[in-house]
């Protein structure tokens, strides 16, 4: 059962990424014109502590409506993690040339733009639900046999 939720998880949350992903590059692109992969990783990191705080969220909080105002917190906060990418740029003349703290206070209207704040919690009752009815089927098959 815990690989069934685990799979939901990462299958709400890759589809939540693509989706806010998608968006947010089309908004930028047509304006600033930066470079693909600064979007990939911005993105990649996002979602990948998305997918992480969803697997504890989901097995702590129960109540969707506690569910939807942490999601909501966690949308915003995540949405500051361009602080964190010169940190993970080796070479501080990238860093410099192509101007990643600007582009990062692009990639933070860009996030909110892309309603992240939204989509999360969102994803995140879409794995309640989904969670919550494949146990339920599984248990009305378990109790049949």
């Amino acid at each position: 059962m815990k690989a069934i939720k685990l799979a939901v998880i990462l299958l709400f949350n890759c589809a939540g990424g693509l989706l806010s992903y998608q968006w947010c590059y089309r908004f930028i692109k047509k304006q600033y014109h930066t470079p693909e992969y600064y979007y990939l990783i911005y993105y990649g990191l996002c979602y990948f502590c998305f997918i992480l705080i969803s697997i504890f969220i989901l097995n702590k909080i129960k109540k969707p409506s506690k569910l939807v105002i942490c999601g909501l917190l966690i949308g915003i906060l995540i949405s500051l993690i361009f602080m964190i990418i010169p940190q993970l740029i080796r070479y501080p003349y990238l860093y410099h040339r192509y101007l990643i703290n600007s582009i990062g206070i692009d990639f933070l209207i860009s996030s909110w733009i892309t309603l992240n704040f939204i989509i999360y919690p969102a994803i995140l009752l879409c794995c309640h639900y989904t969670i919550f009815g494949i146990e339920k089927i599984y248990k009305k098959y378990v109790f049949k046999q």
